[in-house]
């Protein structure tokens, strides 16, 4: 039994209020997405944005599952980001992370590099600072924030006391003030 699974045969979340509200079969969609992709749906949720993890710049979710789908191979860093999560290993991690940013930010690009995409797309392809990537070093840190928030906080999220590392080792600084 993995750390996401539950003894539960069903389980069923309330979304939306007043005449919105529903509730959803979490089994029917876990069961719908196979094992694999549902095991790694915390890590994928927090990397592409959440409330602690910042997202990329104008990109949503389903512009995020969209390219999850069209890069499956981003799976195997997802699963390891899940199944590691104090010693996610940065040689094995981060080429398929970059990869997926540059197919995030440029679905057709043939580049591996978040650098060099940044280039061209901002000096080539004109678009604004904004909406190009990150620098080469965000996604690593990024995925750090993610592994936190999903591999080390959501996985614990049924223990009463959960024991949790010092964030600024996944990512965060801790200022002058204990912030």
């Amino acid at each position: 039994m993995g750390p996401y699974d539950t003894k539960a045969e069903e389980i069923w979340i309330a979304f939306a209020i007043g005449k919105h509200f529903r509730y959803i079969p979490i089994h029917d969609i876990a069961q719908s997405l196979g094992p694999l992709q549902s095991r790694i749906l915390p890590i994928f949720h927090a990397f592409t944005g959440c409330d602690t993890v910042y997202s990329f710049a104008g990109r949503g979710k389903k512009t995020a599952w969209d390219t999850w789908n069209a890069f499956p191979e981003v799976s195997a860093a997802f699963r390891q980001m899940t199944d590691q999560p104090s010693t996610i290993c940065r040689d094995s991690i981060l080429p398929l992370l970059e990869r997926y940013v540059v197919l995030l930010y440029h679905r057709t690009s043939e580049s591996n590099s978040v650098n060099e995409a940044r280039k061209v797309l901002f000096a080539h392809k004109g678009r604004s600072i904004e909406s190009v990537p990150p620098t080469r070093e965000a996604p690593y840190q990024h995925a750090k924030r993610s592994v936190y928030q999903a591999g080390l906080i959501l996985i614990q999220c049924l223990l009463l006391q959960p024991v949790l590392p010092s964030p600024d080792l996944y990512g965060w600084k801790k200022q002058d003030n204990g912030m």
